[in-house]
C-alpha cells in the first residue's frame, strides 16, 4: 500500500469516480489508471482507537453506501460489548438492521462553518490544481463548493514541495522568494462577517490566515489610497477625501469600465501634451548650456507624437545624467541670487524669518480645510533639499515664491491669487529682488521647471494621476456625460472614483515595473512609491463572492498580483449579486483581465432535493440565469422538506411564537438542534427580535443572539439573527426570512436576489414570513410551501 498527499499529483485520484481514468507520471513514465472502487473516510479517534464515521464506499458496480456510525465494526469478528456507538445510533432512530444507508447520507449542520469537504469532486480537483500563474473565476450556484475549492487551491500552492519546477522558479523570482511565499497572499470578501467565517475554514485546511490576509475591499481600498498610493489626504499631505455621497450618474455606475477608459485616455493625453510642451519650450530657449539636451530631445520627441510614452521614457533615460547636471548648474546659479537676497533681508530685519514663518503658517491654517495638491508642486519640488527646521522650510517657500513670480513675469503671466507664492510676494512688497535679478531668476526658473519635468519623467506618469483626475472631472463634457453632480469641494470623491484612481495607479505602476530601465532604479529614494507598490503585490490573490464587486474593483484586485506570477482566483454567481455596482456579465469579467477565464460548476452539495427544486423554480420566476442553477449529486439521498410560509401576521409576539414553534419542529425533525439563521431587513430589527426570541426559547434552553453589523458569529447552538445584507456566503441547516414583503417594497430592484441568496443559505429547512400578503414572486411559488414541519420526515 502506498500513501499520497491529497495535494500531490497522485492525490487527484481521490477526486475521481468509479470508472474514471487519468494519466499520471509514475517513476518517470506516463501511466493510465482506472478507478475501480472508492472509500472516503472521516477519521475520528475514540477510546477504542481510530475509526471512521460517515464513510462513503462506492463499489465496482457503482453502488454507493454511507456507513455510520462506525466503519471498523464491519471488520470486527468479535463485538466489543462496551462499544456504545451502535446503541447511540439505535436510540437516535437509526436502522437497527443495517450498518449502512444507500447513497450519500446528509450530515446535519450543527455549526456555523463551511461544509467540511476534505475531498473535492474531479472538476473541483482539476481547477484547484491548475498552474500557479493561472487566472480563473469559478461560477456556479450556492453550495457547489466554490469557496472550498479556492481555499484548497491556496493551501496546495503554499506547499512549494508539491509544485512543479516552473512554479517554484516563479516563486523564487517573486518579492521575498520562497521565504515569503507562505504569507504572500490575500483574499477579498464583500463583508466583515464572511471574513470571520472564512478564517475558520482556512484553519481547517491548516492555512494560517490573519486579518492582514483576509480583507474587506472598502477598508483595504482606504489603506491603499492613503498609505500606498498617496491618493487620499493624510497628515501633512494634500489629497482627496472619500465621502459616502454619490456623484456619478446611472450611466457611469452601470458602465464603470468605460468611465475608467475615458479617464485613462485623458491622463495619457495630458501627460503626452505636457511633455511635448516642455520639449518645445526648452528648444525655444536661447542658452548655450541647453544645446546638447535640445538635440537629444529633438531625436526622441517623435515617440511622444506617436503616442509611445514608454518608448519615450526609455530613450529619455539615457540622458538623465545630462539633465541632472544641467539642473544642478541652474539651481546653483538661482540659489546664489536667492540666498543673497534673503541674507540682505535678514540682515536688514532681524525678525524677517520669524515673520515669514508666521505668514506661511497663517496661510496653511486658513487653507487646511481646502488643502489640495498644487498643480505645479511636482514641478517645483527639489528632492535633494533637506528640510528639518521651520527656518529651512521658510527659505524653501521663499525660493518657490520668488521663482514663481520671476517665471510669471518672464512669461508675462499673473500668479494664482490663492496660492502661497502670491501670499508671500504680496507680503514682501518692496522687499522683492531688483527687476534685473527677477529677469535672470525667471530665465533660470523656466529652465529648471522644464528640466524637472524631464527628470525621472516616468515617475510623473504615475504621480500626476490625481492631478489629472481633478482636471478630467472639471471638463464640461465629462461632467455632463458621467456625473449627476460635482462635489462642492474638488477634493471630495466617492468610492467608485477612488476605485478608478487606484486602478489607474496600479496599472501604470505595473506598466513601469515591467520595464528593465525602471526596475534597475526601483531602490532609489525617488522611486519609493513605486517600490512600495511593488512590495504590496501578492503571489496569490483570491476573491470570494466576486460578482458583488464592480469590474473596477476586481481589476484592482487582479492588479495586486505579483508581476512574475499573476495568480488570480475568484468565485461567484451572477444570480446572487446583491450590490448595484456588482459585476453583471461574463463580458465584464473578460474586461478585468485578458488572461481571466471562467469555469462553471453546478453540482450542489448543500441543499436537499426539495430546496434545490425550490431554488430552481425561484430562479426561473425571477428571470435569473438558469444556466447557473444547481444539480444534486447522482447518489445524494437528502430529500429534505418543503419550505414553510407565514402571511398576514402583523403581531410581533405572534410572529416570534411562530418562529419558536418552527425551531422546535426543526430540532425534533433533525434529532438535534442544527445551525439556524433568522434574516431580517434592517440592522435595527436584529437585537429586538433576538431578545424576544430568546425569551420564548428559554424553556428549551436555546438562546437567540444578535449578530449586529455582521460582526458577531454567535456560539455553538445559538440561533443567529442577521441583517440580510450580511449573510452572503454563509451556510445553515435552517433559515428563516422575516418580513419578505417589506423587503420587496423597500428594495424592488434587488428583492429577487436577496430572496434567492437567503433561500440558498439553507440546507434543509426554509421559512418565510410576511406581515401582509406575500409579494408577487413568492405568490407564484405558493404551491411549493407547507404550513409547518410537524409531520415531516427529513
Amino acid at each position: 500500500m502506498a500513501l499520497a498527499s491529497y495535494d500531490s499529483p497522485l492525490g487527484h485520484l481521490a477526486s475521481l469516480q468509479v470508472g474514471d481514468e487519468t494519466t499520471l507520471n509514475i517513476g518517470g513514465k506516463s501511466v493510465i489508471l482506472e478507478v475501480l472502487e472508492t472509500l472516503t473516510l472521516k477519521p475520528q479517534k475514540s477510546t477504542n482507537g481510530w475509526d471512521s464515521s460517515f464513510s462513503i464506499f462506492t463499489s465496482e458496480d457503482d453502488e454507493c453506501r454511507t456507513y455510520e456510525p462506525s466503519l471498523r465494526r464491519l471488520f470486527e469478528e468479535e463485538t466489543d460489548l462496551s462499544d456504545t456507538s451502535f446503541l447511540d445510533s439505535l436510540l437516535s432512530g437509526g436502522d437497527s438492521s443495517a450498518n449502512f444507508t444507500m447513497g450519500v447520507k446528509h450530515q446535519v449542520r450543527t455549526a456555523m462553518s463551511l461544509r467540511d469537504q476534505p475531498v473535492l469532486d474531479k472538476f473541483q480537483s482539476e481547477i484547484f490544481r491548475l498552474p500557479l500563474d493561472s487566472q480563473l473565476i469559478i461560477l456556479g450556484p450556492p453550495g457547489t463548493g466554490k469557496t472550498t475549492t479556492l481555499i484548497k487551491r491556496l493551501g496546495q500552492k503554499l506547499n512549494v514541495e508539491y509544485l512543479d519546477p516552473d512554479e517554484q522558479a516563479r516563486i523564487n523570482n517573486s518579492n521575498g522568494g520562497e521565504a515569503q511565499h507562505k504569507i504572500s497572499w490575500i483574499m477579498f470578501t464583500p463583508t466583515d462577517l464572511l471574513k470571520h467565517y472564512l478564517k475558520e475554514a482556512f484553519a481547517k485546511e491548516q492555512v494560517p490566515a490573519s486579518s492582514e490576509q483576509i480583507k474587506n475591499w472598502v477598508n483595504y481600498s482606504n489603506y491603499l489610497g492613503r498609505n500606498v498610493l498617496s491618493i487620499l489626504q493624510s497628515t501633512g499631505s494634500g489629497g482627496f477625501i472619500k465621502k459616502d455621497d454619490s456623484y456619478l450618474n446611472t450611466k457611469a455606475c452601470s458602465n464603470l469600465p468605460k468611465f475608467y477608459e475615458d479617464f485613462i485616455d485623458f491622463h495619457k493625453t495630458a501627460v503626452t501634451k505636457e511633455l511635448i510642451a516642455s520639449v518645445e519650450l526648452l528648444n525655444k530657449l536661447e542658452s548655450a548650456d541647453l544645446r546638447s539636451i535640445q538635440s537629444a530631445l529633438e531625436s526622441i520627441v517623435k515617440y511622444l507624437k506617436q503616442g509611445k510614452l514608454i518608448a519615450f521614457y526609455e530613450n529619455l533615460d539615457k540622458f538623465q545624467d545630462d539633465i541632472q547636471a544641467l539642473l544642478k548648474s541652474q539651481k546653483d546659479s538661482s540659489e546664489s541670487i536667492l540666498r543673497g537676497a534673503l541674507a540682505y533681508q535678514v540682515n536688514t530685519e532681524k525678525d524677517f524669518i520669524s515673520d515669514l514663518i508666521a505668514v506661511i503658517n497663517d496661510w496653511k491654517k486658513n487653507k487646511l480645510s481646502e488643502l489640495v495638491i498644487d498643480e505645479e508642486d511636482d514641478e517645483e519640488e527639489d528632492e535633494d533639499e533637506q528640510i528639518v527646521t521651520p527656518q529651512q522650510q521658510a527659505f524653501s517657500e521663499y525660493k518657490k515664491a520668488i521663482n514663481a513670480l520671476a517665471r510669471a513675469k518672464y512669461l508675462k503671466r499673473a500668479l494664482s491669487k490663492s496660492g502661497l507664492p502670491n501670499t508671500i510676494t504680496q507680503w514682501l512688497g518692496t522687499r522683492l529682488p531688483e527687476a534685473n535679478k527677477l529677469q535672470n531668476l525667471g530665465f533660470l526658473a523656466i529652465k529648471m521647471r522644464e528640466l524637472r519635468k524631464l527628470k525621472s519623467a516616468e515617475l510623473k506618469y504615475l504621480t500626476s494621476i490625481s492631478k489629472h483626475y481633478r482636471a478630467f472631472r472639471k471638463s464640461e463634457e465629462v461632467s455632463q456625460t458621467w456625473f449627476d453632480k460635482l462635489p462642492e469641494k474638488s477634493k471630495h470623491i466617492e468610492q467608485s472614483e477612488l476605485d478608478v484612481i487606484i486602478l489607474s495607479k496600479l496599472k501604470i505602476a505595473r506598466e513601469l515595473l515591467n520595464e528593465n530601465f525602471v526596475r534597475q532604479k526601483v531602490e532609489f529614494n525617488s522611486y519609493s512609491q513605486l517600490q512600495l507598490i511593488n512590495e504590496t503585490f501578492r503571489n496569490q490573490v483570491l476573491v470570494d463572492e466576486a460578482t458583488d464587486f464592480s469590474p473596477i474593483q476586481l481589476a484592482c484586485m487582479e492588479s495586486l498580483t505579483t508581476l512574475s506570477i499573476g495568480s488570480f482566483f475568484a468565485c461567484g454567481d451572477f444570480n446572487q449579486r446583491i450590490t448595484q455596482l456588482g459585476t453583471k456579465s461574463a463580458e465584464q469579467l473578460r474586461w478585468v483581465s485578458s488572461k481571466l477565464r471562467t469555469e462553471q460548476i453546478n453540482t450542489v452539495y448543500r441543499q436537499s432535493k426539495y430546496l434545490n427544486e425550490f431554488a430552481k423554480t425561484l430562479l426561473q420566476e425571477m428571470g435569473g440565469n438558469v444556466e447557473y442553477s444547481g444539480e444534486l449529486p447522482d447518489k445524494s439521498n437528502h430529500q429534505g422538506v418543503s419550505p414553510v410560509l407565514l402571511e398576514n401576521e402583523h403581531d410581533f409576539q405572534k410572529l416570534v411564537r411562530w418562529l419558536r414553534d418552527r425551531i422546535y419542529e426543526v430540532e425534533q425533525t433533525a434529532d438535534t438542534l442544527p445551525s439556524i439563521a433568522i434574516l431580517v431587513n434592517h440592522e435595527n430589527e436584529v437585537k429586538p427580535l433576538a431578545e424576544a426570541l430568546t425569551e420564548e426559547l428559554e424553556d428549551l434552553n436555546i438562546r437567540a443572539v444578535a449578530c449586529s453589523d455582521g460582526q458577531s458569529l454567535g456560539e455553538g447552538n445559538d440561533v443567529r439573527v442577521f441583517d440580510v445584507q450580511h449573510i452572503k456566503g454563509l451556510e445553515f441547516e435552517a433559515v428563516f426570512f422575516v418580513g419578505a414583503d417589506v423587503l420587496a417594497e423597500s428594495q424592488p430592484e434587488l428583492f429577487d436576489k436577496y430572496l434567492y441568496v437567503g433561500a440558498t443559505r439553507a440546507a434543509t429547512f426554509l421559512g418565510i414570513t410576511c406581515g401582509c400578503s406575500a409579494p408577487v414572486l413568492i405568490d407564484k411559488l405558493r404551491h411549493s410551501f407547507q404550513e409547518n414541519w410537524g409531520e415531516s420526515v427529513v
